[in-house]
């Protein structure tokens, strides 16, 4: 329906007009898209709470009104085609529906009231932010428009909200107070819908009519009926029957259902609404001219898409003026007029084909590819892609679950000798079923083994290079290392990993090989008949001047002399003591034995020597982590030093020996620090994994409370991300990018820092790009250069897409694929050009870490 009135009613409608003023300014007052162009796109949107009184047995839903004929005023009850579009405001639609308490908590949020066509894509900007937000919130939206250009409202949310939510788009071909008006059934039907969740990951829908459309393919066909919403050829997804809703067909969003890649490259936060730029459509006809498309570019026209004749065809004088335009940096794409049908790709450059995307749709999609990427075929591929939406069917949902460790597991080593042992572990459950275990050599981060595992009647047994034995009902695996160096301190690391590739933690444990001096060497590393090491009441270690030394004593002290720490011989002792009277409080909780640790001199290390504690988490409060305390003989009291958590061993640098424990301190909180019990995080498949790593000041939430760990992150976030891990606090030199103004404040430090020790770097052009969303590709060299690894020399990966990896990037993915870092997707794809989120992200770093 015409969103306009009748100009011969405009004397009769001026009291209207009058009204319509004094709402529209209020609107506009409270309404964030009028604070200027490039506003930030962390705008806050005055989305109502939730109502106290609220029903919990019913879905939470809110309507945020745009206005159009659904919110419209008649000049009498029979007037269908003369009103004003936009006059009522949605809260008082919303109350005159009957029943609406008992189909969900309905709350409204007036985001502007007018017809669809009067707002501008930074109108759109806003209104998807908006979206976002209150999805944080509630269980679904319905939004309210005009009908004229719902098509693309629809698809332009369709392509940016990040949320899966539901998200319906509703409206009316006749105004609300008509005769037959269809207004209030399609509201009622859309909140009744939004707050169903059965089209919770299909993206937006449009609902009118009963009818259930995808946004990505229903055109408005007709401009008077009420039917006049359609999906060539693919149909309606479903309809809404009273009580009854049915889904007959689904979308390709559907089936990426809790993947990362769910959401499209089009992250509005990311950008400002000033990037978006303009895109024009261009009308093909018999003879047309070159007009059109002359006076767009002329006008600063980004982007035309060309509605032509049949499968796409246009007129010599515009195919020439399109050449032409092309030649000047303008991008087009390929549409019908007809209404349906596919462009297939004719590989020419500069033109994009448009699928199935109708002309108003390939629009949309083309406007936000270009705020995003200026590269043609980064551009070329997301609409082969995210413009596409073809469904990729498959027998079963990705596995994205890594397998998970019996309670209170640990690594055991026994049979230790010179050169040689025997590690031994409980067996992992999975979905899926564990295919094999990984033996790391965690000092220097290579693969030392592999003990794959095979299925017979539903039970483990376990294959090449291990045993197994069942132990009260439980399976444990072993795998024997030799070609060991003699007294040397090792740390191994056993991981499960699934049939999809899926790693699991780390069970991990430090060992010193036997001495090749005598069987009664102090570190106590000496075995038994048993093959069982037989460990002194004391530890007594010399070690000369200058030398270097690692010693381990009881599994509960890790001691590390680095060369040239002292200049006379040492002679180190250290025991725990029985009796700590007087030592520990009540008021301490102790999570170790006390130690005192001493040496024959009384000067301090020339340089660090580094000391590792055993502890216990299971004494651990919820809002308590561990710490390493020495013992001041002077003052009589503990001084806290801190240390580096990993597992259940905490680390720390010391210049002095004296007496040392471990207790438990409160978690420190700051002003303005948020809680690890994020709202968007419980159940995600990367939970555990954000919380060690917020936990370790790697990356912090939100301030609303939210982690968001499917968003994507860009350079200067990961960088400040990967030097938080790294725990860098050298300062770099000063940026010499040619975009460095651009990389924000908070990212400066940390950019520097990766830039000096070679870890990031620019592009050709000399610049940084700190909001460009960092590839899978970026990040397996990023993380490779952190780790300091050699590139794999090897011509290919194994990854199923190797050929898309490219050659600068290829050795990394592999070196990182080795290690266990970084691992494929669905179909053991790399995608390298696939952007990472932040769930992704901190899983990359905290297995990064396992391996420092």
């Amino acid at each position: 329906m015409n969103d306009m009135y009748h100009p011969n009613l405009k004397r009769s409608l001026i009291p209207l007009y009058f009204l319509s003023l004094v709402l529209l300014l209020a609107v506009l007052f409270i309404h964030p898209s009028n604070a200027g162009a490039a506003e930030p796109s962390g705008t806050a949107f005055p989305i109502p709470p939730l109502s106290d009184n609220r029903d919990p047995q019913l879905p939470n839903v809110v309507v945020i009104a745009t206005g159009g004929t659904l919110a419209g005023k008649a000049r009498d009850a029979t007037s269908f085609q003369t009103y004003q579009a936009g006059t009522y405001l949605m809260s008082d639609l919303v109350n005159q529906l009957p029943n609406k308490n008992k189909i969900a908590n309905v709350n409204t949020y007036q985001f502007g009231n007018k017809g669809s066509g009067s707002y501008s894509m930074g109108d759109l900007y806003d209104l998807s932010l908006a979206v976002d937000q209150a999805l944080e919130v509630y269980d679904g939206v319905v939004v309210t428009t005009g009908t004229d250009t719902m098509e693309e409202i629809a698809y332009f949310l369709d392509l940016t909200v990040r949320s899966e939510k539901p998200v319906v788009v509703t409206g009316a071909m006749r105004p609300w107070d008509v005769i037959g008006t269809d207004g209030p059934a399609n509201l009622y039907n859309a909140i009744k819908l939004a707050g169903s969740g059965k089209t919770k990951s299909f993206g937006t829908v449009v609902m009118l009519n009963d009818i259930i459309q995808a946004a990505r393919d229903v055109t408005k066909t007709n401009a008077q009926r009420m039917d006049t919403f359609e999906t060539p050829i693919l149909g309606a997804l479903g309809y809404i029957d009273e009580t009854n809703i049915r889904i007959y067909r689904t979308t390709a969003k559907r089936f990426k259902a809790g993947r990362a890649d769910w959401a499209t490259p089009f992250d509005l936060k990311k950008i400002t609404k000033d990037k978006l730029p303009a895109v024009e459509i261009v009308y093909g006809y018999q003879d047309s001219s070159a007009g059109a498309i002359k006076g767009f570019v002329a006008e600063g026209a980004k982007g035309i898409v060309t509605a032509g004749t049949g499968a796409g065809g246009i007129s010599s004088k515009m195919s020439t003026a399109r050449s032409n335009a092309i030649k000047q940096g303008v991008i087009f794409v390929t549409t019908t007029r007809t209404g349906s049908g596919t462009m297939y790709p004719s590989g020419g450059n500069g033109i994009i084909a448009g699928d199935s995307l109708n002309p108003q749709h390939a629009r949309i999609m083309l406007l936000l590819s270009m705020a995003f990427s200026n590269d043609f075929n980064t551009i070329k591929n997301w609409f082969g892609t995210v413009g596409t939406q073809a469904i990729q069917l498959k027998t079963q949902a990705p596995d994205i679950e890594a397998p998970v460790w019996p309670q209170g597991s640990a690594l055991q080593v026994t049979n230790i000798g010179q050169n040689s042992l025997t590690l031994t572990w409980p067996e992992a459950s999975d979905d899926i079923g564990v295919k094999q275990y990984r033996i790391y050599e965690t000092g220097s981060g290579t693969v030392v083994g592999n003990v794959y595992a095979s299925v017979t009647n539903g039970v483990y047994a376990s294959v090449t290079n291990s045993v197994y034995s069942s132990v009260t009902g439980s399976v444990y695996y072993s795998f024997n290392l030799s070609t060991l160096t003699a007294g040397t301190t090792y740390t191994f690391s056993v991981t499960a990993v699934d049939a999809a590739g899926n790693e699991s933690i780390g069970l991990s444990k430090t060992i010193q090989t036997n001495s090749p001096r005598s069987s009664s060497d102090s570190t106590g590393s000496s075995n038994s008949g048993s093959g069982s090491p037989v460990v002194p009441a004391k530890l007594d270690v010399t070690v000369p001047a200058g030398g270097t030394r690692s010693v381990s004593w009881k599994d509960a002290i890790w001691i590390t002399i680095p060369e040239g720490a002292t200049s006379q011989e040492l002679h180190l002792t250290a025991e725990s003591l029985q009796n700590v009277d007087g030592l520990v409080s009540d008021s301490h909780k102790l999570l170790s034995s006390v130690f005192e640790i001493l040496k024959n001199f009384t000067q301090n290390f020339g340089k660090p020597v580094s000391i590792s504690f055993l502890f216990d988490p299971a004494k651990l409060g919820q809002d308590q982590q561990p710490s390493v305390f020495y013992y001041d003989e002077t003052k009589k009291t503990w001084i806290e030093i801190g240390g580096t958590v990993m597992d259940n061993k905490i680390t720390v640098e010391v210049n002095h020996f004296t007496k040392f424990a471990v207790f438990a301190v409160d978690k420190p909180k700051s002003p303005g620090s948020v809680e690890i019990s994020f709202s968007d995080i419980a159940g995600h498949w990367a939970e555990l994994d954000i919380k060690q790593a917020v936990t370790q000041k790697i990356i912090s939430g939100y301030a609303d409370g939210t982690f968001k760990p499917d968003n994507s992150v860009t350079r200067a976030e990961f960088a400040v991300m990967l030097m938080n891990a790294l725990k860098v606090d050298k300062k770099g030199n000063a940026l010499m990018f040619a975009d460095q103004q651009q990389i924000p404040a908070w990212a400066e430090t940390a950019v520097t820092q990766a830039v000096d020790l070679g870890i990031i770097h620019g592009y050709e052009d000399q610049t940084f790009r700190p909001d460009g969303l960092i590839s899978r590709a970026e990040m397996a060299v990023m993380i490779s250069a952190a780790l300091g690894t050699t590139p794999a020399t090897q011509a290919a990966t194994s990854f199923a897409d190797d050929e898309e990896i490219p050659a600068w990037a290829k050795g990394h993915v592999e070196s990182t694929r080795a290690l266990g870092i970084i691992d494929g997707r669905s179909g053991n794809k790399f995608e390298p050009a696939d952007t990472a989120t932040r769930a992704e992200a901190v899983k990359v770093l905290m297995k990064m870490m396992q391996r420092k």
